[in-house]
C-alpha cells in the first residue's frame, strides 16, 4: 500500500507541532444514477448479484449492442412485485417437474408397449416444458436479480424485459412517439411508440402486474403520467 502524502507543517517556537483538525461537514447524498457507475438502482443492484452469482461469462452475446447502460440520474423507478414473482416462478417450477414426471413416465411406457400416440404425448410434453422454464427463469430471475421493471431518467427510459439489466431496452423520451396507459384489475399496462418498436403491433407493452401491491396502482399511475408530461411525450387517446 502507498503512503499517504503529508503537508509539512511549519511550528513556531515554544509550540507543538500538533494541529486540531477542523470536522468536515457531512457529504451530500449524490442522486440516484442508472448505467455506468449508478448507484443503487435496479441495474447495478441486479449487476452487482449478477457477477457475485455467476461471475463474468466470457463472450457471451448479448441483445443489444452497448457494453452497458448509459449513465443517467433517475427520476422514477418502478419496480416489480417480488412476491407475484416468487409465487409464479415456484408454480412454473413445479409445472416443469410435472412436466418432466410425464416425459419419464411417456418414455418408459413407450418404449415397453411400442405406443406411438405415447412417444407423440412425449414430445408434446418435452415442448412444453421447455416454453414453461424458459418463462420460470424470467420470474426467477428478475426476483434473485432484483431486476425492476422500468426506470425514468432524465435522458434515457430503461425497459427491463430481462432478467438481465444489461439486456435493457434503453431509449430517450424525444425518440418516444407517444404513451398510452391502461388499467386492468391490478395491473397496468404502459403502452410506447416509437419508430424503435419492432413489435408488428408498433407498440411496446411494459406490464406492471401488482397482485400483492394492488393500493399503489392509483399513485404508479399518477407518477408515470407526470414523468411523461414533464419530458413532452403525449399521450395517445
Amino acid at each position: 500500500m502507498g503512503k499517504k502524502n503529508q503537508k509539512h507543517h511549519e511550528t513556531a517556537p515554544g509550540t507543538t507541532g500538533a494541529t486540531a483538525e477542523t470536522p468536515r461537514p457531512d457529504a451530500v447524498e449524490a442522486p440516484k444514477k442508472v448505467g455506468g457507475h449508478a448507484q443503487d438502482s435496479s441495474a447495478d443492484k441486479a449487476r452487482r448479484a449478477s457477477d457475485a452469482v455467476l461471475g463474468d461469462i466470457i463472450g457471451m452475446a448479448k441483445p443489444i449492442a452497448i457494453p452497458d447502460l448509459p449513465e443517467d440520474e433517475v427520476e422514477l423507478s418502478v419496480g416489480e412485485d417480488r412476491k407475484r414473482l416468487l409465487l409464479q416462478g415456484l408454480a412454473l417450477l413445479v409445472a416443469v417437474l410435472a412436466l418432466l414426471f410425464l416425459v419419464f413416465w411417456c418414455g418408459v411406457v413407450a418404449n415397453y408397449t411400442g405406443n406411438v400416440w405415447l412417444l407423440l404425448l412425449l414430445i408434446a410434453a418435452l415442448t412444453a416444458a421447455w416454453f414453461v422454464s424458459k418463462r420460470m427463469g424470467r420470474f426467477l430471475g428478475k426476483f434473485f436479480m432484483k431486476t425492476g421493471v422500468i426506470d425514468f431518467g432524465h435522458t434515457y427510459v430503461y425497459i427491463y424485459e430481462k432478467s438481465d439489466p444489461k439486456e435493457a431496452t434503453v431509449v430517450t423520451y424525444k425518440d418516444i412517439k407517444s404513451y398510452k396507459i391502461v388499467r386492468q384489475g391490478n395491473s397496468l399496462r404502459f403502452l410506447l411508440w416509437g419508430s424503435w418498436v419492432k413489435h408488428p403491433s408498433g407498440y411496446l407493452y411494459v406490464g406492471m402486474t401488482r397482485p400483492f401491491m394492488a393500493d399503489t396502482l392509483d399513485a404508479l399511475e399518477a407518477d408515470l403520467s407526470t414523468t411523461m408530461a414533464r419530458h413532452h411525450v403525449k399521450e395517445k387517446k
